[in-house]
């Protein structure tokens, strides 16, 4: 489809209050749908005046927080559909993050340990993957001694028999189970 000067404007509001995208974002699928750079750019210019940046990612880093998403991924995220790493970090710092307090939702995270702990991973693991700040630790640790509460023994029992059902000699199995998290003494048990 060739776009004209409407037509490429009503994609481009279309395509803004569908996905609500960063400027970069925005201009570039203009771009994309029209070879006249100058069209898409008097397009962009013409609706600039709607865009909202700031709110946007507010509003996206909030959704984020109910899917009880971690900080990295939040972060990962917005940079991956080209919002400015500044505009980011000074909307978390002067809106969400408080010291002291957790971005996390207890019974989320609860539900996500759980998650991990039935899919055999290590305590190590849970830690690593969900701990990014030091607010989250307590909350975090605290909800891995309620899961964990009888050790990962389990866990590690599940995870070296699947490898020993792949036939693989005992050094690799030892290292394996450490690149998942499993403490070296533990393994020693096992094996």
């Amino acid at each position: 489809m060739k776009y004209n000067f409407d037509t490429l404007k009503n994609y481009a509001l279309w395509y803004y209050f569908r996905y609500f995208p960063s400027r970069k974002k925005l201009l570039e699928k203009l771009k994309e749908k029209s070879q006249d750079r100058e069209i898409s750019e008097k397009v962009f210019e013409n609706i600039s005046h709607l865009f909202q940046e700031e709110q946007v990612i507010w509003d996206k880093i909030r959704l984020y927080l109910l899917r009880n998403k971690n900080l990295k991924y939040i972060t990962g995220k917005l940079l991956e559909k080209w919002f400015e790493k500044d505009m980011i970090q000074e909307i978390l710092e002067n809106n969400f993050l408080r010291e002291g307090e957790s971005l996390l939702n207890e019974k989320s995270l609860f539900i996500k340990i759980e998650n991990y702990k039935n899919a055999g991973k290590s305590i190590q693991y849970v830690k690593q993957k969900l701990i990014e700040r030091q607010e989250d630790r307590e909350m975090i640790e605290k909800i891995i001694d309620d899961i964990f509460y009888d050790g990962e023994d389990e866990n590690l029992k599940k995870e070296l028999e699947k490898l020993q059902h792949k036939g693989l000699e005992k050094q690799k199995i030892i290292q394996k189970l450490l690149q998942k998290g499993f403490q070296y003494n533990e393994i020693k048990k096992y094996l």
